[in-house]
């Protein structure tokens, strides 16, 4: 609950700051007195920004109460990301002070800096948010999905009942480690314990034994002593998750290397093609259609027809860059593409024209 009313109240807090800010600039199209120190804008709309600062600084200070403690426990070396959120978030909290002292006590300096500094803090609202509400809306999704994909359906279970004593888990304590209850604690000992030294990248990199995983989480618990220890029962619930996963990932690191492949062969193509474009039948309309039908799946043909290839090479160039982008064609059909394009926009002339 704590986890949606903060990602909640970062979107609100954009908005506040985004309302108040254009409110601000508003309000000083106004005349002003500055012997009185008195604006003639409306009572309403000054009451109004008013109160919207007033929210702003409360849910700043709460959002400030949320995080600081996390930063205790999170890791022993804050990753980059965390520390421009921790820097943004300090800053955010000078700046605010600052306004506050000038509107407060310092009037004749608030024509001069109130709009900067209400600027300032818009824009370092903007950015905090928008480096931790994608992660942390895709972390709640993770939350609500982390047993989906068959991962509890009975063959699933029936294989980790069979692999955690190999991992050294107890028989008696398997039908409680393979609960759902269980395997959903395990995730969330992995995602918050278990990055006190590194990412998850390192973690899940790839499918491992039981006994591997049963070693890297008895090394995660070792660590972790250091900074917020990963407990006996916590360390079978995680062993219990990562033996689950596998096959998960397995499939996706089968996938990955089929792809990879994919890029090699498609690689490899490339240059038989360069040999084979001047070497074989060449059909203008077949070639044409084979352009638009590959050509067209990451990107509008305009960007081709705005900025053409002048000579082979530069169609080789442009091909090249295509696949480097995932285009995958045979040597056959990248022959063709770049025939076609040669022939269309440096009129069959291997060179452009050129000397």
């Amino acid at each position: 609950m704590i986890a949606f009313s903060t990602q909640t109240l970062g979107v609100v807090f954009v908005v506040v700051g985004a309302v108040a800010t254009f409110l601000m600039f508003h309000l000083w199209g106004y005349p002003f007195d500055k012997e009185e120190l008195k604006s003639e804008a409306p009572a309403t709309s000054m009451l109004l920004h008013r109160a919207l600062g007033y929210l702003y600084l409360v849910i700043y200070v709460y959002l400030m109460w949320q995080m600081v403690p996390r930063m205790w426990t999170y890791q022993i070396e804050l990753p980059a990301r965390t520390v421009a959120h921790l820097l943004l978030g300090m800053t955010i909290g000078a700046v605010l002070l600052v306004k506050v002292v000038v509107v407060r006590f310092f009037k004749h300096l608030e024509g001069m800096l109130a709009p900067g500094l209400g600027t300032l803090l818009f824009v370092c609202s903007v950015v905090l948010v928008g480096l931790a509400a994608p992660f942390s809306f895709r972390e709640q999704l993770l939350g609500q999905t982390a047993l989906a994909g068959g991962m509890l359906d009975p063959a699933r279970v029936e294989r980790l009942r069979a692999l955690l004593p190999a991992a050294g888990v107890d028989e008696a304590e398997v039908a409680d480690l393979t609960s759902s209850e269980s395997i959903l604690a395990g995730r969330l000992v992995l995602i918050g314990k278990c990055v006190q030294c590194h990412d998850l990248r390192t973690v899940l990199a790839r499918p491992r034994t039981p006994e591997s995983w049963s070693q890297i989480v008895h090394r995660m618990a070792e660590r972790s002593s250091v900074v917020d220890r990963i407990s006996e029962l916590e360390q079978r619930q995680v062993l219990a998750y990562l033996i689950a996963v596998t096959p998960t990932l397995q499939s996706t690191r089968a996938m990955q290397r089929q792809q990879d492949l994919q890029v090699t062969a498609t690689r490899e193509a490339m240059q038989e093609a360069q040999e084979q474009a001047w070497g074989t039948t060449y059909d203008a309309d077949a070639a044409r259609t084979l352009f638009e039908s590959r050509c067209s799946q990451c990107h509008s043909l305009s960007r081709v027809t705005e900025n053409p290839p002048t000579s082979a090479e530069g169609a080789v160039q442009l091909v090249s860059r295509m696949v480097g982008n995932g285009l995958s064609a045979s040597a056959a059909e990248l022959s063709q593409i770049i025939r076609y394009l040669t022939e269309t926009y440096s009129g069959g002339d291997p060179t452009g024209g050129r000397p």
